[in-house]
């Protein structure tokens, strides 16, 4: 948790002050009550940014991972399989059902439901960990899969946008079919691999290392870079997206960088 929550409440306040200076003079408020009330209410309507969710989702998380394993390892790899299926069937089911992930101002109930739904993810990681796979070829089916299961989001998003006359993203929600395949799929392609080049094991080091704190800043550099007119209309999608990745992830590793180069920077950073 000291981790996690240290560096969030720390983006979170900068979010807080970006959103502020990214307003219009006359729109920006100002004195300490005037302030307040409208953070709070940023807070309440977005999460200070959409992609906060993800954090108040890990952490509620958190709280829950030590009941979770306990109650896991008294149980054979036969329940805990027939409880993951019946998780897929619950996403299934519950997928008509609004999940406000985002703001804080209502729905209390929704949101803790969405949130609780996730943890299925992480029993899946400890089923799927568990288990040796003497099946040689099994990466490779897997990674078969993971490429199939990207086309299909692709093709059917298509197919469904066009049909409904307005962009349908049901495809990439996060506890849809579909997404259960994938992360399954690149689990169990991931799953006993081993790193053995000196670069490439530096490189995935690193990632683990920064990934946290740009996943908290790279909403920020987007928003820069879409002020700029950096996006990814700028040009055929084919040349814009992976321009704009490339510099997305590049300024957002740069700025965690020198932000721990401060003095207890690497603290607050993430």
């Amino acid at each position: 948790m000291f981790r996690v929550l240290i560096p969030f409440l720390f983006w979170m306040a900068v979010y807080w002050v970006y959103e502020w200076m990214t307003l219009i003079p006359k729109n920006q408020p100002h004195g300490f009550v005037s302030i307040a009330r409208w953070g709070s209410n940023l807070f309440l309507n977005d999460g200070i940014s959409k992609h906060f969710w993800y954090i108040y989702m890990i952490m509620f998380l958190y709280l829950f991972i030590p009941f979770i394993g306990r109650g896991l390892r008294k149980l054979n790899d036969s329940t805990i399989l027939y409880i993951l299926i019946g998780w897929v069937i619950i996403n299934f089911v519950c997928k008509s059902i609004p999940l406000n992930l985002y703001n804080w101002s209502s729905n209390y109930v929704s949101k803790l439901l969405g949130y609780s739904l996730f943890s299925g993810y992480l029993v899946w990681g400890y089923y799927l960990g568990k288990i040796s796979f003497t099946f040689f070829k099994i990466r490779v089916y897997a990674l078969v899969i993971f490429i199939i299961s990207i086309m299909s989001s692709a093709i059917f998003t298509y197919m469904f946008s066009k049909s409904s006359h307005k962009l349908d993203l049901s495809m990439y929600s996060y506890l849809s079919l579909n997404t259960i395949v994938q992360t399954l799929a690149i689990f169990l392609w991931a799953k006993g691999s081993s790193v053995k080049n000196k670069f490439l094991f530096l490189f995935q080091h690193t990632i683990s290392d920064y990934s946290y704190g740009i996943y908290l800043v790279h909403v920020m550099v987007i928003d820069i870079l879409f002020n700029l007119r950096i996006f990814w209309t700028m040009a055929n999608p084919l040349i814009s997206l992976p321009i704009v990745l490339l510099l997305t992830m590049t300024g957002s590793f740069m700025i965690i960088y020198l932000l721990r180069k401060i003095p207890y920077g690497k603290y607050i950073s993430g």
